[in-house]
């Protein structure tokens, strides 16, 4: 892990930059997050039932923007940001930038690279999961067998929570999100640089995506895809308050 802070300027070729954030560190009382959201944003903020969950959303997201603002060396009024028609967020405007986000409890992680279409999923281990009997109903039967023969329930659960972030983070590097289904997705070859993946039409085909693994902190797992070749994973943990200091520093008029 890197404890430096990634240059302002496009992740290098071949490197896929993380960045991991502590979602419940409380930020100076002079940081309004809400300046940096846009109008959406906010609201979807709003419409969370209790005040962690809006607070862990609105600093994911409100780093996002920063983060790209960081690497494109935009202003913050000059990142626009829209989705795909399954709600993958993306840059308005065409770029050779690539992110993805994703949240689990007080983690936040945030993939950012030029390799091409990226895919990040973090979850929180969950021991009390029923693996075996969700996997049965909606993983591959390959994953499926791959849980039954782990052996303890403490192992089904690891290994259940291993495939569930490459599927996720597959389907969200191909643009399609889990509401595609979960079946739709194998990742069950060790190691998991073979991804076959069943099309609108039913059709089983290798796809051209490589997932791997991420070791971030305890009590939790993680994933990153993106297409297949020779990309390496940087993970930068970013503290909030040194980074807002750092990308206002840089970028004036942000706050």
């Amino acid at each position: 892990m890197n404890d430096a802070f990634p240059l302002p300027k496009l992740p290098p070729a071949s490197t896929i930059d993380v960045w991991l954030i502590d979602l419940d560190r409380q930020l100076n009382p002079g940081v309004n997050l809400d300046n940096i959201l846009s109008a959406e944003e906010c609201n979807r903020a709003d419409r969370y039932v209790f005040a962690r969950d809006a607070f862990r959303f609105r600093l994911c997201r409100a780093m996002l923007r920063l983060g790209l603002a960081w690497y494109l060396g935009k202003t913050l009024r000059e990142i626009a940001l829209t989705t795909n028609d399954y709600g993958k967020p993306r840059l308005a405007e065409p770029s050779v930038l690539y992110f993805n986000v994703t949240h689990s409890g007080g983690l936040g992680l945030i993939a950012f690279t030029t390799v091409g279409e990226v895919g990040i999923d973090v979850e929180t281990i969950k021991r009390d999961v029923e693996a075996l009997e969700i996997a049965s109903a909606h993983f591959t039967e390959n994953e499926a067998s791959i849980i039954a023969a782990a052996g303890t329930p403490q192992e089904q659960v690891s290994v259940f929570f291993r495939l569930w972030t490459r599927k996720e983070a597959v389907l969200k590097a191909a643009g399609v999100g889990i509401l595609r289904g979960l079946d739709t997705v194998d990742v069950s070859q060790q190691p998991a640089n073979l991804v076959r993946m069943r099309g609108a039409s039913g059709e089983i085909a290798e796809s051209c995506w490589l997932v791997r693994d991420m070791e971030v902190i305890d009590g939790f797992m993680g994933a990153v895809a993106a297409p297949a070749g020779d990309w390496s994973i940087l993970q930068w943990p970013i503290r909030c308050e040194d980074a807002i200091d750092r990308l206002v520093a840089r970028l004036s008029g942000l706050l």
